[in-house]
């Protein structure tokens, strides 16, 4: 169970790494992640990678090691996530593998994806029809994903000649807000963006005067806001205010840099408190990226090299050829309303055979909560402290 823990903790830190990663390049713009679908997907590459190739994903994964992230994976597609259906809020994660029909998945290999992981196993003919193999597991995505994410992989995306395997976790979720808002009191208003030139944009915002779950500490505020959860989970949306309004990108690194899990943790509002002002925006936000760069720029280098680590993965012919992932896609969108939220992501890894080889304050008596310039959002399941879903709004109307 401590193990367990750990992995969690691991997972809250990747979740900030890769917004930091992300917002790195100075780009001030609305990011959407979910870290617990690249955290599938890198634990499936784990499962079927072997020597130096194996240890790296293992350090990238964290200090609790391959067993854990192994074990964290099976416990959200096994126990977290398998939910009856009308169970609130809607939550629906997938795993799919499909492999050249041509070849086959190692027995070892196969048979922990399957019984681990919950994955699909289907053979798909890349080297006759790519273009089909391509849409049809385009379609998988979408089904998986309440139809949100359509056309993750473009046209020409994989290769008809070397493409030998894909990899794919969809995550989806539906809920509505325990204490939803009421739509008669949303307000058009100012959102700062963060620009030093002060400039504004005139957005929809969600307002109440209920009492709210808020904690005060030096420098931002945080708002929990929980949906309408039954069985053995809860879930919430978590929102990090800071105090200035170009202040997001020094209080993404502070949460970083102080153990993220740890932070998190320490910031849960745990009482309601009088709210004055309570002002969140109405967004939509949605991010698709190129998750290999990512990847690399936060040290997972050796996967895209071609390599034989990944031997227990694919029965080849002898000689074997070598292995490198060549693409790492990551699509999310998570849209917030009035009733509550909805949130959609999916992860894509394929690999290609090569031919050659190279401390909270007292809160005062009221609280203003005015979220009038950019903020940190996070989907958490609350008891474990999993994190579904990441981001940043910079601007509620891009």
């Amino acid at each position: 169970m401590e193990d367990l823990a750990g992995a969690i903790r691991d997972l809250a830190a990747l979740s900030t790494r890769l917004l930091l990663q992300l917002s790195g390049d100075g780009e001030k713009r609305n990011l959407a992640i979910s870290p617990l679908s690249i955290h599938s997907v890198v634990v499936l590459l784990a499962a079927g990678a072997t020597g130096d190739t194996l240890d790296q994903i293992v350090s990238f994964l964290g200090l609790s090691g391959g067993a854990a992230h192994a074990a964290l994976a099976s416990e959200v597609a096994t126990l977290v996530f398998g939910r009856d259906a009308g169970v609130e809020p809607q939550i629906q994660c997938a795993v799919g593998v499909w492999v050249e029909s041509s070849l086959r998945l190692r027995s070892a290999f196969a048979d922990k994806v399957t019984s681990e992981f919950k994955a699909g196993v289907r053979a798909m003919p890349f080297r006759e029809n790519v273009e089909e193999a391509r849409v049809e597991i385009n379609r998988w995505f979408e089904d998986k994903t309440g139809g949100f994410i359509k056309d993750l992989m473009p046209e020409g995306h994989l290769d008809a000649i070397s493409t030998v395997l894909v990899i794919g976790n969809a995550l989806y979720m539906r809920g509505t807000w325990l204490d939803p808002f009421i739509p008669y009191n949303t307000l058009d208003d100012d959102f700062f963006l963060p620009d030093a030139d002060g400039s504004r944009v005139r957005v929809p915002f969600m307002t109440s005067t209920n009492d709210q779950r808020i904690s005060c500490h030096p420098g931002f505020k945080v708002l929990l806001l929980p949906y309408e959860s039954k069985g053995n989970h809860e879930f919430s949306m978590h929102i990090y205010l800071p105090d200035e309004r170009n202040g997001l990108q020094a209080l993404v690194r502070e949460i970083s840099s102080s153990g993220t899990a740890e932070f998190l943790d320490r910031c849960v509002p745990t009482r309601h408190v009088a709210v004055r002002n309570l002002r969140i925006p109405k967004f939509q936000v949605s991010s698709k990226i190129d998750a290999r760069d990512v990847l690399k720029g936060l040290g997972l280098e050796l996967p895209f090299h071609f390599t034989y680590d990944w031997s227990e993965m694919i029965e080849f012919s002898e000689p074997a050829p070598p292995v490198a992932v060549q693409n790492v896609l990551h699509e999310c969108v998570v849209e917030v309303n009035e009733d509550g939220t909805m949130a959609a992501a999916a992860t894509e890894a394929d690999l290609m055979m090569g031919f050659s080889i190279t401390g909270e304050e007292e809160p005062a008596a009221h609280v203003d909560f005015v979220a009038d310039h950019p903020f940190l959002f996070l989907i958490r399941e609350d008891k474990s402290g999993i994190v579904l879903f990441a981001g940043q709004v910079v601007n509620p109307l891009l």
